[in-house]
């Protein structure tokens, strides 16, 4: 081949990568909203959460009043059944199963609902939110679902949710399609985590899910119409690294035994506040590797918070090991290099970078002593 010939192919071959097509390869963002998560999320709230009777106290009055014995009935069950039981919050646990489904209108969840094995479970199924048991103890509750659904049917919450509250939910349709469409993250995150991901990001915005941001089936969030977009930005660069390791890798478990048996880590997990969530060392390793890379994600895309402000502050400084892994990564070039998250970590460890006492030295960096020593353990 000539010299001509290489060259005229090597423009080619740049142009093909530069050309239309792969603009769609960009992150796609859809922004929508759904009666049906809606409908969902007030019976939940409706069920007894506690902190949304604080916001939705009206709503849940209005229900309460409307209700036949029968839906009070299942809303109770509801309750029983999913919070009472072991503390899971009724309105996000069931936008998450019935996420698998059509969820539109209250027709598609009252349909999912009387029949959840045909029109949930095979979707469900192929998750990463899958557990057998969970589903088995979600099963005997489906009917009482579909009873608190058809209640809501027959008081008029399809005509209150179209006069009342849709404008608010189209207005923040149109505010967060605007603020998020020039942001493209994915790339950004497959950078990270050394694998191809799907292109799509779908935001839905709700009425009833205060003061909850949910991660639903798929790339999917459910927010609150009147929050700030950047609220979304900052869920969606965050919640799509879960999970950001294979946690039944052996070498994985292996290496994270020393800070799992650390008194310092140890204290983290058994005295914070429990609201928070993260209750065990493995759904905290999980949490704080996931807030390290999504800090390294929305520095480099210009919509990051002050790390050390952050960490100080949030859900009352629990997440140390997020603020020594973004030390770590930071100080280790693996920010600005990328490849697979999953390989640096297990190199981290082989080199040391993540001691007990490591890792203290590098939350310390980050948040400063005396959050870092809040958590030592009592002699």
């Amino acid at each position: 081949m000539t010299n001509l010939a290489r060259l005229i192919a090597a423009l080619a071959a740049l142009f093909v990568f530069a050309s239309p097509a792969n603009a769609q390869e960009r992150t796609n963002w859809v922004v929508r909203g759904s009666q049906g998560l809606d409908a969902l999320l007030l019976i939940g709230a409706a069920s007894g959460d506690v902190m949304q009777a604080q916001i939705y106290g009206e709503d849940i009055a209005w229900v309460h009043e409307h209700f036949s014995p029968q839906g009070i009935a299942a809303l109770d069950a509801l309750d029983r059944g999913l919070r009472q039981a072991d503390g899971t919050l009724t309105g996000p646990q069931l936008a998450l199963f019935f996420s698998a489904g059509p969820f539109d209108s209250l027709d598609d969840v009252l349909a999912s609902a009387h029949a959840p094995e045909q029109r949930l479970l095979p979707t469900f199924r192929q998750t990463q939110y899958w557990d057998e048991e969970e589903w088995a103890a979600m099963a005997p509750l489906f009917p009482n679902v579909a009873t608190a659904l058809e209640e809501l049917r027959r008081i008029g919450f399809e005509q209150r949710w179209r006069d009342e509250w849709v404008q608010q939910v189209n207005t923040g349709i149109a505010a967060n399609q605007a603020a998020l469409s020039p942001y493209d993250i994915i790339p950004e995150q497959e950078r990270l985590l050394g694998r191809r991901l799907d292109r799509t990001l779908e935001i839905v915005i709700s009425h009833f899910c205060q003061p909850y941001g949910i991660r639903v089936t798929g790339q999917r969030f459910v927010t609150h119409h009147s929050w700030n977009p950047q609220i979304q930005l900052r869920t969606a660069a965050h919640e799509v690294f879960h999970p950001p390791f294979d946690a039944q890798d052996w070498r994985v478990t292996t290496r994270f035994e020393r800070l799992r048996n650390d008194p310092w880590v140890r204290s983290i997990v058994e005295t914070h506040n429990p609201q928070f969530g993260y209750n065990s060392f493995d759904g905290l390793i999980d949490e704080d590797s996931t807030e390290a890379l999504d800090q390294i994600v929305s520095e480099r895309m210009g919509f990051a918070r002050d790390p050390g402000d952050r960490w100080r502050r949030a859900d009352e400084g629990m997440h140390m090991l997020a603020a020594a892994l973004y030390h770590a990564m930071k100080q280790d070039g693996f920010d600005r290099r990328g490849g697979s998250y999953q390989d640096w970590l297990l190199s981290a460890f082989d080199r040391g970078l993540l001691t007990p006492a490591e890792v203290r030295r590098r939350a310390t960096a980050v948040v400063g002593a005396e959050t870092v020593n809040r958590w030592n353990p009592a002699p």
